[in-house]
């Protein structure tokens, strides 16, 4: 038993590696969205699965928007330009109308105030995961470089 378990989690393949880190970042995601917003179990149970489904829609909406604008770059007129410039008008337009009716939808369960919190929530959530991806990148960056001088000056 003591040999198959490490064997185990060593025989792990990159997607269920990935997966755990997606599995991980979500778990993190809640837990800071529940804190944040101050959820009780009961509006949780209701607030994810509508949240979820909102997020899903507008996920879908803004990779309909990236789709129009690579269109864009590879535009060789101005009236095929025109027409997508339009077309990206009138998704973003969309957008906006989206994301209100997501927060009317969410402040069913868990009231405007806190609705209206959402978007500057998940802001602070990417932008504190960034911060500490970057701090630990520059952590190992300087490891490296350390580990380099500790060698003494080799030459190649």
């Amino acid at each position: 038993m003591f040999f198959i378990v490490p064997m185990l989690a060593i025989a792990q393949t990159p997607q269920s590696q990935k997966e755990l880190r997606e599995d991980r970042m979500q778990a993190l995601r809640v837990a800071y969205f529940v804190e944040e917003l101050s959820l009780t179990p009961e509006e949780s149970s209701h607030f994810w699965p509508a949240w979820n489904e909102e997020e899903e829609k507008l996920r879908a909406h803004g990779d309909a928007i990236r789709a129009i604008e690579t269109q864009l770059k590879s535009t060789e007129s101005d009236a095929e330009a025109a027409e997508l410039v339009q077309e990206l008008k009138q998704l973003h337009l969309a957008s906006v109308e989206l994301r209100h009716l997501a927060i009317d939808r969410i402040a069913v369960f868990i009231g405007y105030r806190r609705a209206g919190m959402i978007k500057q929530v998940e802001r602070e959530f990417r932008t504190r995961v960034m911060k500490r991806r970057m701090k630990g990148s520059e952590s190992s960056k300087g490891q490296r470089i350390d580990d380099r001088r500790s060698r003494g000056s080799q030459r190649y």
